[in-house]
């Protein structure tokens, strides 16, 4: 028995329940608008937050010494895409002039928003290929509906706050396993 077109998707499992809810209307728009913040989350908990949180927030007047800080940390997360993407946000953030507290925001805004584009467009590729020209219109129609009700400006605030980031096992999409709890009729 197959999983249908979710078999083959090569994203992690957080990417993955998202494609599944966007194409199976038995879920409705809001529970898919749920699950992309969730993945948004899983994904960029794999970057050093705290460690540019740090940087940024430091109280050096060089952009140069915090960039070079930045290039530091990245030979320590080589085979980490998130963690590459957000130190290149806050480098982009340094060199426009952001620091402390709001260009770190700044870069991990720009790094959801760049993370969430790149997976909704892996996604809809791969149901382009993998399915109907139908369902790919589908599920690009319903995570359109997600992208617009996601604040990554928000999104980077919970990311930021306090002195450390949740750990990514405290993060879980709530499951529905009641009777009572399946689609709307």
């Amino acid at each position: 028995m197959s999983d249908g077109p979710h078999r083959s998707l090569p994203l992690r499992p957080h990417w993955r329940t998202l494609a599944r809810r966007a194409a199976k209307a038995a879920h409705s728009p809001d529970e898919v608008a749920e699950a992309l913040p969730f993945a948004l989350k899983r994904e960029l908990l794999q970057a050093p937050l705290k460690k540019i949180r740090e940087i940024l927030c430091g109280d050096t007047l060089f952009p140069s010494i915090r960039i070079e800080q930045l290039e530091s940390i990245r030979g320590k997360h080589t085979g980490s895409a998130p963690a590459q993407l957000a130190i290149d946000c806050a480098i982009a953030a340094v060199a426009n002039g952001a620091t402390g507290e709001a260009g770190a925001q700044a870069a991990v805004s720009a790094a959801l928003a760049d993370t969430m584009h790149s997976a909704l467009r892996a996604t809809e590729e791969h149901y382009q290929r993998e399915a109907s020209p139908r369902s790919s219109s589908y599920v690009r129609q319903r995570l359109d509906a997600a992208r617009q009700k996601v604040d990554c400006s928000a999104l980077a605030r919970e990311l930021l706050s306090g002195n450390a980031p949740p750990k990514r096992e405290a993060i879980n999409l709530p499951t529905r396993k009641g009777v009572d709890e399946g689609p709307p009729l």
